[in-house]
Order: C-alpha cells, then structure tokens, then sequence
C-alpha cells in the first residue's frame, strides 16, 4: 500500500491549477514524479505534511522527470539550486536517455556559471542533480518501488509508468494522445491517472468516458483544461483534484 498524493492537475495553459504532478510515499520514501513552475509553492500549497513538516521539495528522496515540456520540468532549475544550496544536496533525478540528451541544454544557460564572490567556476549538470536513465524495455527500482516505462503518442519523448511496491500498482498515462494499447497496458493497475486535454497529442476526454465502467471507477483524470474544473459525469469516471491523496492498495 502507498500513497499518491496530488500536487496539480492542470494542462500546460491552466490559470486555475499548477500542472500536473504528484508524489507517491511509501512509509517515509517520497518520490516526486515531474516539477512545474513554482514547484516549492505548489507542494506547499497542496497542504500535504510529512514528518510533520509542511511538504517540500527537501523531503524528496528522488524524482522522475517525464518529459522536456515546461508545465513538467520548469520548476527544475530552482528546486535543483534550492537543494544544492540551502541542502548541500543533489537531487536524485531519473528519466528517460532522449530527455537526459536535452536536460543540460535547458538548465545551461542560467546554470552554467556561478560567482563565489570572487571567481567563477563552470557548472554542469553533474552539480546540480544525480541523474540516472531508464531503459525502455527494463524494470526500474527507486527506492521501494518497481518502474516499468513506456513511450506515449506526444510532441516528444514522453513516459507512461507503471509503480508498483511488490503489492499493488499504479498506472500513469503521461501526456498522450490516446492509445488503446497504452490504456489495456494500464488497465490492471489497482489505481490511474489519464490525461485528458485538447489537441492532437492529448487525449479528449470522450475517449475516457466510452472505457468499461470498471476501468473508469479507479481513474483519475488529469492535465485537464481549466474549462473542465468541476465537471462530473454520470459514469464512474472523476477529475482529480489538487489536495486529494490516494490511497494505492486500500
């Protein structure tokens, strides 16, 4: 049994929520999956504690990096020189080898250089995270959990996961257009996260609500446009919501 705990819902455009991203705990091992903008903020106003501390990006033991689009790694830059500086720490950082070939290219250019007060010293991406590539077609461990990754229909590389702490699993389709064979990899996790959101390379929602009622009843949506904010449906389907935790296992 695990937690996912439910920081932001929201697509690339949302003024009503922070993007969608989520942590998962299991026992005292926190793991953030993706960092929008402001993400110490958006942690902290999800109002979620661990160790009875308000959550925050010190509390992670490690973090998955989707994809390169800024609604999920935006944040990273500052949560990065937040932890190098305040915590003499680096952040554990896994993702996939085309998002690792790009990371240092988007982070270079306000990280690559830093004045003590007197010199400066080229950076590189080695200061500032720890960073490990997942292979596509193995089975990852972080911590307590087992990864399995899959590429999803996007603009660009993009990863759907399957967590599993050896009991119960949870699925996330990432951003994606939608994909039967992706839904049918996910469809026996115990719990789901799916995106919805407009465009050719997301997923409209018509699509989620045409799956069996059974596969609805343990989804979530999420990355949906702010039009969607507080819609219901008849089916057993429901958007998630900024502030909610999820019991995996329960």
């Amino acid at each position: 049994m695990f937690e996912v705990l439910m920081t932001g819902v929201g697509d690339a455009f949302s003024v009503k929520h922070w993007g969608t991203h989520f942590v998962l705990r299991k026992d005292d091992f926190v793991l953030g999956v993706d960092c929008p903008d402001s993400y110490r903020r958006a942690l902290r106003s999800s109002g979620f504690m661990h160790k009875g501390e308000p959550l925050d990006a010190q509390h992670l033991d490690a973090m998955i990096l989707t994809h390169l689009h800024g609604d999920h790694v935006n944040g990273l830059e500052m949560t990065a020189c937040y932890l190098r500086f305040a915590y003499e720490k680096k952040l554990k950082l896994y993702t996939s080898h085309e998002a690792n070939e790009d990371l240092w290219t988007r982070l270079k250019a306000s990280l690559h250089v830093l004045w003590d007060g007197k010199d400066f010293h080229e950076q590189s991406l080695d200061d500032f995270l720890d960073v490990t590539t997942l292979d596509w077609s193995e089975t990852h461990t972080i911590g307590p959990f087992s990864i399995e990754i899959r590429a999803t229909r996007h603009h660009l590389p993009a990863m759907a996961m399957r967590i599993s702490d050896g009991e119960h699993t949870f699925g996330y389709s990432c951003d994606t257009a939608y994909d039967d064979e992706l839904v049918a990899w996910l469809s026996d996790a115990d719990f789901i996260l799916h995106e919805s959101s407009l465009g050719a390379a997301h997923t409209p929602l018509f699509k989620l609500l045409e799956l069996p009622e059974e596969l609805q009843q343990k989804m979530r949506v999420v990355h949906y446009p702010d039009e969607l904010s507080g819609s219901t449906f008849e089916s057993g389907l429901r958007l998630a919501q900024e502030g909610e935790r999820y019991v995996v296992g329960a």
